[in-house]
């Protein structure tokens, strides 16, 4: 396991390539794309949105890259709009579009996935200024970026989407539908739609009480995983693929914990999470990562020293097995090699 912290940059996303080689998404500059080799060094770096900030990326059937972000759109009630643009594989810009409104306000993730059938699904929320209003949207894009399919749903009064403690996220189950996770008030909520953006259901988790969405992950066999936060506590949650919980568990409440991000391994089953704990000595948050079975079980954790990275929000596998866990902001990341966890 290693860390690194490439000097003077900021990210969004981190998307793998070949190896150990990653695309980062919104650097070195906000509107930024850069290719890291294996030790974290920069090869290459363009700005395809000059005073924007790209959010999330994903690889075209070409080589190049796929790009979502926010831009200043004047004709938007926020002022802000959804931007989507097509890189070739030294960034560089090819096409652009812009898809409507968007909003700063709202501290969520934007997410660009590739769909088996060719084209992608992006997901994201859009508000009025100020957070106003806030909506749930989903999208269908083709091999260009068109817009296939559209389908936005409001969010409950109270939902706390536009606070910085909610990001919610999307993932893509086997047979190519789309689960998404939000929020209704103070409650978790997950809808599921097909990729025509059709509706299958929309579901409160009141069961598993209040707290604030962070990530979802897709088994392969349809079940479907969810992290999420309360006050000073994680929680990891395994629905059917219906939507009804099967479990739900948090993991060392007592030591203030966070999951923020989720992944789940096929070739050995497991969920890896990422985010942050106080540790026993109840100091200063630093990184913590675990891995649990699909029953919930722990059988891995990582507890970082005082002083690494005190968020990591973003957990993606990597081709050759293993997982690399980021830390956007002051950026970092930490590649999880398949020998060092289960």
């Amino acid at each position: 396991m290693s860390f690194y912290a490439p000097s003077g940059m900021d990210a969004d996303w981190l998307l793998p390539v070949d190896g150990e080689r990653f695309i980062a998404v919104g650097a070195p500059a906000n509107g930024g794309v850069a290719e890291l080799d294996e030790a974290g060094n920069v090869v290459w770096s363009s700005t395809p949105l000059p005073g924007g900030f790209l959010k999330t990326g994903a690889k075209t059937q070409d080589g190049g890259l796929m790009v979502a972000g926010q831009v200043i759109d004047s004709t938007s009630p926020s002022g802000e709009g959804l931007w989507l643009g097509r890189l070739d594989g030294a960034g560089q810009l090819l096409e652009s579009r812009q898809l409507g409104p968007s909003t700063f306000s709202v501290h969520v993730d934007i997410e660009l996935l590739p769909h088996p059938t060719g084209g992608y699904v992006l997901s994201t929320h859009d508000s009025e200024a100020e957070g106003a209003a806030p909506r749930l949207r989903l999208v269908r894009l083709d091999d260009a970026g068109e817009i296939v399919h559209e389908r936005f749903m409001p969010l409950a009064p109270g939902s706390a989407m536009p606070e910085s403690w909610s990001r919610g996220g999307a993932a893509l189950l086997p047979g190519g539908d789309v689960v998404q996770l939000t929020a209704h008030a103070g409650y978790l909520r997950v809808v599921r739609s097909t990729e025509q953006t059709a509706p299958v259901f929309d579901r409160v988790l009141e069961e598993v009480g209040g707290a604030w969405p962070q990530d979802i992950a897709a088994l392969p066999d349809g079940r479907i995983a969810i992290a999420a936060i309360s006050v000073g506590q994680s929680h990891v949650i395994l629905l059917d693929a219906d939507g009804t919980v099967i479990w739900a568990r948090t993991y060392h409440p007592e030591l203030d914990t966070e999951l923020n991000a989720i992944a789940h391994d096929p070739s050995t089953g497991l969920l890896h999470l990422g985010g942050a704990t106080r540790g026993a000595d109840g100091g200063t948050l630093r990184t913590w990562l675990i891995s649990v079975d699909t029953d919930g079980e722990l059988r891995w954790e990582y507890e970082g020293d005082v002083g690494t990275p005190a968020r990591i929000n973003g957990v993606t596998l990597l081709p050759g097995g293993g997982f690399v866990a980021t830390g956007f902001g002051d950026f970092v990341y930490a590649v999880v090699r398949p020998k060092a966890c289960p």
